[in-house]
């Protein structure tokens, strides 16, 4: 069984599924991060089957990542993250092609939460003339400095996306849980199953 992690960061979801017997791709274009996840796994496990690639996970996925070869792909909580719609579209393009048909998807993403935390509310407000989309802020670090795009999806819009990008059996339950960046408050998130179809 293969496993593609897109958006790896510190490997740590990946190497979950290798001690279950998967052989495990990650790719992040966090480099960092990859340094210290291979840091923490040579000592630990010599002779780990486990690869790890800096990439940009919305650009085409390089080698050693041939088409249509891996049995499950995940994506945890990046979605959210990557950018605009062109780069979301991009990113599940590359997760379906590299899915053999059958295969299957899972991902999370941030949902939209103005009805359960006022904060959403007002980051929403506030960024959407500069993000252009509802529903989308920019997060910033301590001293305001802007990090990146986050965009939190309605149900409907993220079973849209999926099916414009070619997956079918989409399955969404959505809950309520811990803020990502703020665990004393709360959000809600999207946990799909989507499937590249037979052909």
């Amino acid at each position: 069984r293969r496993l593609l992690d897109l958006g790896c960061g510190d490997a740590s979801l990946g190497q979950r599924f290798w001690a279950m017997g998967y052989e495990v791709v990650g790719v992040d274009i966090n480099g960092p991060a990859l340094d210290a996840a291979r840091s923490r796994l040579a000592p630990e496990t010599p002779g780990h089957s486990m690869l790890l690639v800096q990439a940009d996970i919305t650009a085409s996925l390089p080698p050693p990542l041939p088409s249509t070869t891996f049995d499950l792909v995940v994506c945890q909580l990046v979605l959210s993250v990557v950018g605009d719609i062109h780069d979301r579209l991009a990113l599940l393009a590359n997760a379906r092609d590299a899915l053999r048909p059958g295969g299957r998807l899972y991902l999370s993403a941030s949902g939209v939460s103005h009805g359960i935390n006022p904060g959403y509310a007002l980051l929403y407000q506030q960024d959407e003339a500069i993000t252009g989309e509802r529903h989308s802020y920019l997060s910033r670090d301590a001293e305001g400095n802007v990090l990146y795009q986050t965009h939190h999806f309605t149900e409907p819009e993220l079973r849209q996306l999926l099916q414009q990008s070619g997956f079918i059996d989409i399955d969404i339950s959505t809950v309520a849980e811990q803020s990502s960046r703020r665990p004393e408050e709360a959000a809600y998130f999207h946990h799909v199953t989507a499937t590249r179809p037979m052909e």
